[in-house]
């Protein structure tokens, strides 16, 4: 004869108090104030668009993921970036701005701001290529 599947009462019961526990449970300030960017292209936010340099990416395809629709905002991707996910995950704004964007001030850089800039080198012969 084979054995039959039952659920546990008591893992019903766990359960049931996990779900009611989560229901309305107001989130807790966030416990990091704000996430500070420094690198190259793999985490610019944007600050490449407001300085002379070859190396941008305020053109399509990039951006083309973005929250609200597809726009280039300078980050080197489709979408969101590292930094961008690690701010949320965080409780902080989904989109950590760049330094230079003159569309974010201090209020904004309280709370997580990126001073990246693509093609950035740890040595000066290797940042001064282009």
């Amino acid at each position: 004869m084979a054995p039959t599947c039952r659920p546990r009462p008591d893992a019903a019961l766990l359960l049931l108090l996990l779900t009611a526990s989560s229901v309305g449970v107001a989130r807790a300030a966030p416990r990091v104030p704000a996430v500070i960017v420094f690198g190259d292209s793999t985490v610019d936010t944007g600050n490449n668009n407001q300085i002379p340099t070859p190396l941008r990416a305020d053109f399509p395809p990039y951006g083309r993921d973005m929250p609200g629709g597809p726009r280039a905002t300078g980050r080197f991707g489709n979408g969101r970036l590292p930094p961008d996910l690690i701010s949320e995950a965080l409780g902080l704004p989904p989109l950590v701005p760049a330094y230079l964007d003159p569309a974010y001030g201090i209020d904004d850089f309280a709370r997580g701001v990126c001073f990246a800039s693509a093609g950035t080198g740890i040595d000066n012969a290797t940042a001064g290529v282009l």
